[in-house]
This record gives C-alpha cells, structure tokens and sequence, in this order.
C-alpha cells in the first residue's frame, strides 16, 4: 500500500482500470438487452462484492480530492456489483446454481479469510499489521478465485449464457494490465513493489487465459448474443479442468433458469422460449434437427 501523494499513474494502470469498468457495463447491458441473467453465476457476482466492500474500506476517511480517479471508479465498481446482484436476484430469471456450487464458493471465502493473515504475514510481517490491510489482502486473494464457481456453473450445465467473448476478454485483460502496472511501479520513479497483489494477480490471470482457451477452442452455437459451453469443453483447459474435475456420473442441470415452470410449459407450444436438447433453444437449433431427420 502506498500514499496517494506518492502515487503516480502509468498506462497500463489506466487500461486495466478501464479494462474493469467496461466489463461491469458489458454485464449489465447484456443482461437489460437479453431480458436474462442466464449461465452468469450468482455467486461470482457475490464474492465480487464482497471483495469491494473489503478493499474499499479507505473510502471511509480518504478525501476524494485526495484520488478523484480511484474514489470515482470504487463508488462505481461497488454500485454496479449490488446493481447485477439486484437483477440477478429481483428482475430477470437466472440459472440455478446447485448446492455443492455455493459450498464451493464458501469455501472459497473462508478459505482467503484464513489465508489473508497468513500471507499478510509473510509478506508484510508485523509491523504492517492492521485490520485495513488485512482486508485488502483478503480481497486479493478472494479475486483470484472469484471466477472459479462461474466456471463450474458453465462445467455442469449447457443453458444458453449472456456472457459474451467481449465480457471475457475485458474482464481478464484487466488484471493482466494491473501486472504491468506493477512492474511499471517497480522499475519506475515509484521503486514500489507489491507481491500480494503480483501473485495473485498472476494467479488470476491464468485461470481467464485457462478458460479464455477453452472458450474459444470450440464452435460455439451463438444465442441471444451469448454462447454455450459445456462439460466436455471445459475439460480441455488444464486449470479449469483440475480445480472442477468434472463427474461422469454426475447429471447435468436440465433446468435452464429458475423462470417459472409455466413459461417453459408456454415455450413448448411455440414461440421463442422453447428449449431443445442441451439448453440450446429450439429455434437456434432448428436447421440442425431437420438435418438429422
């Protein structure tokens, strides 16, 4: 951590800051323009928030003068979390997680609350000791793995998904840009260094590259401007594939969203809602099916 007097701006902090917002705004508006929060997870977007409402804890005595740029894009990144959390959860029908999902996500938060101490710890030892940093560490680690359950949602289910190449490709150049920043630091006038957020920063950024290949190794059927990829595909990436070992045994969700029976029911007589195999909607698949007839 250092003071906003001694900071100073480079490019790549600029991109990766940028990179950030314009993911919050693909999210968001993908979700308004398909009408659905479908194959986005819940609990990424949860663990997301809580790792704002963590890091940002120096909005509570920092002077906004003091960083406009940062006081700006905190208020914002915190706003627009709770914002897709409220969509999510209020507005437009999602895809149901399973309960082994939100144990996973748990998991993943008590894990990084007992490990930010620790690594605090090691890194910073203790006479850098207070609670602040302890949640900025806590927050950086959390980061890291916050993409882990969206991927298993995506691993156990073939529904149809607002996420997009863009959202992905803006969300995970983020912290990649933030790693340059950190050498810039380094290097720089600055002869600042942060290992905490280095590697777990980097750890982050393979799991997106990890996942960014699988993504876009496979034929994608394109529906409502999203894509689906399912169990197989994802046992082509190394990392996804060892940290959620897919179960041959295991079901896959059938249930594409948690709208009501009833519009399901509806999609089946005709119309646009009606789902064929694998999630994938009868319409994007008709050419496909008349083929194999």
């Amino acid at each position: 951590m250092i003071s906003p007097q001694h900071y100073h701006f480079n490019v790549f902090r600029i991109l990766g800051d940028l990179s950030h917002t314009v993911s919050k705004c693909i999210l968001i508006w993908a979700i308004h323009a398909n009408r659905s929060a479908e194959g986005v997870s819940l609990i990424t977007q949860v663990l997301y928030a809580v790792v704002f409402c963590t890091r940002y804890l120096d909005l509570f005595w920092t002077k906004p003068s003091a960083m406009p740029w940062n006081f700006v894009l905190k208020l914002f990144y915190l706003g627009s979390s709770f914002y897709i959390i409220l969509l999510m959860t209020r507005v437009y029908a999602r895809t149901r997680e399973r309960e082994k999902a939100w144990k996973f996500g748990s998991f993943c938060l008590a894990g990084s609350t007992v490990a930010a101490p620790l690594v605090l710890l090691i890194f910073k030892k203790w006479h850098h000791y207070d609670f602040h940093l302890v949640m900025w560490t806590l927050s950086e680690i959390l980061e890291s793995v916050c993409v882990l359950p969206q991927l298993i949602l995506l691993r156990q289910t073939s529904v149809p998904t607002v996420i997009d190449s863009f959202y992905l490709v803006t969300l995970g150049s983020y912290r990649a840009f933030y790693i340059f920043n950190w050498f810039v630091r380094y290097f720089g006038a600055e002869q600042h260094f942060e290992p905490i957020a280095m590697i777990f920063g980097i750890v982050q950024t393979a799991l997106y590259l990890d996942f960014a290949w699988v993504y876009w190794s496979r034929q994608r059927v394109k529906l409502r401007n999203g894509g689906v990829v399912d169990s197989n595909d994802l046992n082509k990436g190394w990392l996804v594939s060892h940290l959620a070992p897919r179960n041959d045994t295991e079901e896959e969700e059938q249930v594409p969203s948690l709208s009501e029976e009833g519009s399901r029911e509806q999609g089946s007589t005709g119309g646009a809602g009606k789902w064929g195999p694998r999630g994938i909607s009868v319409s994007a698949d008709e050419d496909l099916t008349l083929e194999a007839q």
